[in-house]
């Protein structure tokens, strides 16, 4: 399928302001908890050689990616996010695959839908693998349909995306159960005696494409997950992952409502899933294999992540990923179709209503600040703007003298400042009462004891370090809910985790005392 001159304009079109959108200010947010520890790990594989794997901290990958990106462009908060930011501009690429399938109008819709989705943008520009995943289970997937139209072996290929998937993210497991659940529905709905005999001829036809896949696929995981055989005993790593997340599914560590993506799914998402669900009546006793099993794993990804115990927004990312497929196919339907000027007109409003918020979450209100009333649903327990400030005046400290120890840190600031302050002669621990330390961070009661022997010579202030939105939904009405949509002012109050910061008077920078 040749493409016409418009319609590449509009493909080159498309992911120009993708990849302007992701990497525009890609430096700008302070770093989360977790990107630290992620740009921590990556930076001690860089110059110290060391990593295992470790469940708590994701799969292998992109740890090996930061430190390559580090040695290339160095080390920096935008650095940090470009491996996120560069897999997000891929993933609006990724319809191009299945545009012989689906036609040039719902490639091109679906593009749209990834390029511009507010949880996709916004987890595009963090430094998490939850974006690189996406990608990687698109392409596979896309792949895989894509070998019933051509001879050449593509599955091989899908097998690597796949397994870029499994040394990302233990979501695999996850994603693996779904594609499973949906394929039996699927087998169900068509029959299953037809299901069966689709299968082994599929099977049949590509027997030497599979075995080649599955040598890919393992070869791949044993090789990152061994940490290129370094630690040979982690071969066994699908036990490791899966007991790990297992209890922490049943512990809850990071817990909430059933519910606690659904609102979130509604209010950011409503075009995709709007669509998906229009087109899905619409074309009931018309929906294509693709659409079919796309539809069954988005239901089976929703009641899933609503029973796991693991509550963040970036998981949003993967129950959206199924449902762009026949979102996709519908606006194409809605936007071609001649005289649907209500269908229109709602998708316009819908596209509208999704521009603002992709743009609200990712460039307005990034941050959670306990004193701004502003907050955004898919940002999660950040890290303050005042706890940036502190970071730089630690560097400027180091800038004037960078032969002694300049800070001092103990307790909660020691993430992100691990990372702000990396391979810096930092004392990781309280200073002594004799220590002439400039700048010290620890948590709020931890300096009462070294205050009196210091006197008069620092001087103390509590500020936050990361902050939240305590999201109540009990009591909150539609109006408050509309009224955040507009001007994105939280109906709930905000919560912090503080940290005490004490600098010592005399040597003060940026106006400290």
């Amino acid at each position: 399928m040749a493409f016409r001159s418009g319609e590449a304009i509009a493909w080159a079109a498309l992911l120009l302001l993708s990849a302007g959108l992701r990497f525009a200010f890609l430096g700008a947010r302070p770093p989360h908890h977790d990107e630290a520890i992620h740009g921590h790990f990556a930076w001690e594989l860089l110059h110290r050689g060391s990593y295992r794997y470790d469940p708590t901290y994701h799969g292998p990958l992109q740890y090996f990616v930061l430190a390559l990106l580090f040695a290339v462009f160095g080390e920096s908060d935008a650095v940090l996010r470009t491996y996120a930011a560069a897999c997000g501009v891929g993933l609006t690429a990724v319809p191009l695959v299945v545009r012989p399938l689906v036609g040039r109008g719902a490639a091109l819709a679906m593009g749209f839908l990834l390029g511009f989705s507010p949880s996709f943008l916004y987890f595009s520009r963090f430094a998490r693998n939850d974006v690189p995943v996406t990608l990687f289970t698109a392409l596979a997937l896309a792949l895989a349909w894509r070998q019933r139209l051509t001879s050449r072996p593509l599955l091989p290929w899908a097998a690597l995306f796949l397994a870029l998937h499994a040394v990302s993210k233990e979501t695999i497991y996850v994603t693996g159960v779904l594609w499973v659940i949906a394929g039996a529905a699927l087998g169900l709905w068509f029959g299953p005696e037809r299901s069966l005999e689709w299968v082994r001829e599929f099977v049949r036809r590509n027997r030497k494409e599979l075995a080649v896949a599955a040598g890919v696929f393992a070869g791949i995981c044993v090789v990152f997950y061994t940490a290129f055989f370094t630690w040979p005993q982690d071969v066994l790593f699908p036990v490791k992952a899966i007991r790990y997340w297992y209890e922490q599914h049943l512990v809850q560590r990071v817990g909430g409502p059933w519910y606690y993506h659904l609102p979130r799914l509604g209010l950011y998402e409503f075009v995709i899933f709007g669509l998906a669900v229009t087109g899905a009546i619409r074309r009931r006793r018309r929906l294509s294999i693709p659409e079919g099993f796309a539809l069954l794993w988005g239901v089976a990804a929703l009641a899933m992540f609503c029973y796991l115990g693991e509550k963040v927004p970036w998981l949003a990312v993967h129950q959206i990923l199924p449902w762009v497929f026949p979102a996709g196919v519908e606006l194409a339907h809605v936007a071609t179709a001649t005289r649907r000027w209500v269908g229109k007109g709602l998708a316009a409003l819908g596209v509208a209503g999704t521009l603002w918020s992709g743009f609200a979450a990712s460039f307005l209100y990034p941050t959670i600040e306990p004193r701004d009333p502003h907050a955004e649903l898919l940002v999660f327990v950040q890290t303050t703007r005042e706890e940036e400030a502190v970071a730089q005046e630690g560097l400027e400290l180091y800038r004037r003298d960078s032969h002694g120890i300049f800070a001092a840190v103990d307790g909660e600031g020691s993430w992100p400042l691990s990372w702000q302050w990396k391979g810096l002669p930092v004392k990781w621990a309280l200073p002594s009462p004799g220590d002439d330390v400039p700048l010290v961070v620890a948590d709020p009661g931890r300096l009462d004891g070294l205050k009196d022997a210091w006197g008069p010579s620092y001087a103390c202030r509590t500020i936050p370090l990361r902050a939240w939105w305590v999201e109540r939904w009990e009591g909150t009405s539609l109006r408050d809910v509309s009224e955040w949509f507009f001007t994105r002012r939280a109906w709930s109050e905000r919560g912090s985790t503080d940290v005490e910061v004490c600098r010592k008077a005399e040597r003060s920078v940026n106006g400290g005392r």
